[in-house]
């Protein structure tokens, strides 16, 4: 798995209940002895409570939080998961049937989740009865009876209005959640057709009303938001200035942030720069949080270490390796690869490094490879297979002084490089690097 710093899933068992907590409880009686998982979200993160349940059919989550309000995922073993909204101190979910999913659960006491129910259901059976509707239509084109269709179908759109008139009147979490799945079908709309007049709608939405509060708990809408936003300046903006439009719109959206929604913001933006390869676009964005906000440091490994690529790309070289001995060899460009033995990622990665060595040498690249090994035997043993001779180690992990010199927050990472240092591109998969070879 990716080696990271600062962040780790939490992982716990939830016996006991608490009064500073967010309590979840389960009553299946036919499904004793099943492991039941509780995910839920803050941004990028999802943590997750593990239980098992117990003779009386029941288990009981807690969301340490206590003020959490957003969206959470329960799943048991061999029964099925549902999505549940999250919004009150006690949630009991009740289902006396094998099988685990909205049509066989109920919610006895959660207003949230009963109308997400109302919603899923009613909205499934408004969509469903226009739908025969207007296949009627089309299979019986010239029949008299069309002239009744109509007004059902007119009928059936003004029920749809008056449920969303109701979801957006609601104050409670689920209505948040509804209207970001709506402005994602709208982004996902303007996306695919390239309009760009409903792209300018959704930016100004973006930068000036969109509920980031709401969106930072609701789980997977966190990361499509931002994925989708993206593409949206790829599709609709012109090839000179679309990096630099997405930037400002990204730093405009940011100033109305406060923790810790605008750290999360940041970093789901600028991973996005890095999958879509907008290295100019992520080098304005931290040009203009650090102007803003002069020595910034993050908590997320992502976000710091575009931080200090930033650093590293505004200096005239990158610093000198230390440990990396003269070589008499012929090369122009300098790869260095950080990586840690004990850290599959790492090892996959790097043996597509050893894949391609052969063509980067014919290419001039010369290869440097850095562990954060603190185990000298585990460090030899991974590092004997490379074909290079340039295999560096201080056994400090990573606060060992090429990791510290250079900000590496998280490994695999590889910096190409020019004979005098100066940085040609950081890169955080094989991949990645070939495409920009």
């Amino acid at each position: 798995m990716l080696k990271k710093i600062g962040f780790h899933i939490l992982f716990c068992f939830a016996s006991t209940l608490s009064i500073n907590a967010q309590i979840i409880q389960l009553q299946t009686p036919s499904l004793t002895g099943r492991n039941a998982k509780c995910y839920y979200f803050e941004g990028s993160r999802t943590d997750s409570l593990e239980t098992v349940i117990g003779n009386s059919g029941r288990a009981t989550f807690m969301i340490p939080n206590e003020n959490y309000r957003g969206m959470a995922a329960v799943t048991i073993f061999n029964a099925g998961g549902i999505e549940i909204a999250v919004d009150e101190p006690f949630i009991l979910i009740d289902c006396n049937e094998n099988d685990f999913n909205h049509e066989t659960v109920v919610f006895p006491q959660s207003n949230e989740n009963n109308f997400l129910k109302k919603i899923f259901t009613t909205r499934n059976k408004y969509v469903q009865q226009k739908g025969w509707l207007q296949a009627g239509e089309h299979i019986f084109p010239n029949s008299p009876l069309l002239s009744h269709l109509q007004p059902e179908i007119e009928k059936i759109d003004l029920a749809m209005q008056m449920l969303d008139k109701e979801i957006e009147a609601s104050d409670l979490y689920i209505s948040k959640y509804y209207q970001l799945g709506n402005f994602m079908n709208r982004l996902v709309e303007a996306e695919h057709n390239g309009d760009t007049k409903m792209a300018k709608l959704i930016r100004q939405e973006m930068e000036d009303s969109l509920d980031i509060t709401s969106l930072y708990t609701s789980g997977r809408l966190w990361n499509d938001a931002f994925s989708y936003y993206i593409r949206l300046f790829d599709y609709t903006e012109n090839n000179d200035t679309k990096q630099k439009q997405y930037a400002q719109s990204v730093l405009k959206t940011s100033q109305r942030l406060t923790s810790p929604y605008f750290e999360a913001f940041l970093d789901a933006n600028v991973k996005e720069t890095e999958y879509f390869g907008w290295l100019d676009a992520q080098h304005l964005i931290i040009e203009g949080l650090l102007t803003k906000y002069k020595g910034f440091s993050s908590s997320y490994p992502n976000l710091q270490r575009a931080i200090g690529t930033y650093y590293l790309k505004i200096n005239k070289s990158l610093p000198p390796i230390v440990g990396l001995a003269d070589s008499s060899e012929n090369y122009d460009k300098l790869l260095i690869a950080f990586h840690d033995s004990d850290c599959s990622s790492c090892i996959n990665e790097m043996t597509r490094l050893m894949q391609i060595y052969p063509t980067l040498k014919e290419k001039g690249i010369r290869v440097v490879s850095i562990a954060a090994d603190i185990n000298k035997d585990r460090f030899e043993a991974e590092t004997s297979r490379f074909q290079w001779k340039d295999k560096l180690c201080d056994y400090k992990g990573f606060t060992g002084v090429n990791f510290s010199n250079y900000n590496v927050m998280a490994t695999p990472s590889f910096y190409l490089t020019d004979k005098k240092g100066k940085l040609l591109g950081n890169y955080f998969s094989i991949m990645d690097l070939e495409r920009n070879l």
